[in-house]
C-alpha cells in the first residue's frame, strides 16, 4: 500500500511543469545533432532550456550565431514536431562557447616511432653539453654561411633577412 501511494505521488510530481524542463532539455541535448545536422551540432552546443521556454544555445562564433537567428522558427518547429516540445525562443550566444575537448589518443593509435638510439643519460653537465653540442653541430652542417658571419644559418632566414637572425638583430 504505501509502495503504491509513493509510486503515485513519484509519478504526480514527474508530470508537474516544474519537473517537465529538465526531462525537456535533456531529450533536446540527445536528439541535437538529428535536429540541426551534423554540421551545425559541431559548432553548437544546447546550455539551458529555462521554465519560460526559453532554449539558449551556445555557438562557435558570432558567425553561426547570426545565421542560426534566421534559422530559428523553423527549428522550434522541427523540436516541436520531432520531439513534442513547444519552445517559446531560442536564442544563440557566441560568449558561452567552449570548443569540444579533444579526443585523447590511446597508445595503439599512435604513429610508431623509429628506433631511437639507446644512449644513456649524461653523467655531468659538461657531458650533456657536449653532446648538445655535436647534435647542433651535425643538424646545421648543411645549412648555408651567412654572408655576414659565416656561421650556418637556417635557409628561411637568410631568405627573409639576408643574413642570420644575430646580425639581423645587431643591425636592427
Amino acid at each position: 500500500m504505501a509502495y503504491t501511494l509513493l509510486a503515485t505521488v513519484l509519478q504526480q510530481w514527474q508530470q508537474a511543469p516544474e519537473w517537465q524542463q529538465p526531462h525537456h532539455f535533456l531529450r533536446i541535448l540527445a536528439h541535437w545533432s538529428e535536429l540541426v545536422g551534423a554540421i551545425v551540432a559541431e559548432h553548437t552546443v544546447p546550455l539551458e532550456l529555462t521554465a519560460e521556454g526559453v532554449l539558449f544555445v551556445a555557438v562557435a562564433s558570432s558567425t553561426w550565431a547570426h545565421h542560426l537567428t534566421f534559422s530559428r522558427s523553423p527549428l522550434r518547429a522541427k523540436i516541436q514536431q520531432t520531439l513534442g516540445i513547444s519552445l517559446r525562443d531560442i536564442r544563440f550566444s557566441h560568449r558561452d562557447w567552449r570548443p569540444p575537448r579533444p579526443a585523447i589518443a590511446r597508445p595503439e593509435a599512435l604513429p610508431k616511432v623509429g628506433n631511437l638510439p639507446n644512449v644513456a643519460p649524461a653523467a655531468t653537465p659538461q657531458e650533456a653539453f657536449q653532446r648538445w653540442q655535436v647534435q647542433v653541430c651535425q643538424r646545421s652542417r648543411d645549412y648555408p654561411l651567412c654572408p655576414r658571419c659565416q656561421c650556418p644559418t637556417p635557409v628561411k632566414e637568410l631568405q627573409r633577412w639576408g643574413v642570420c637572425g644575430l646580425c639581423y638583430a645587431r643591425s636592427a
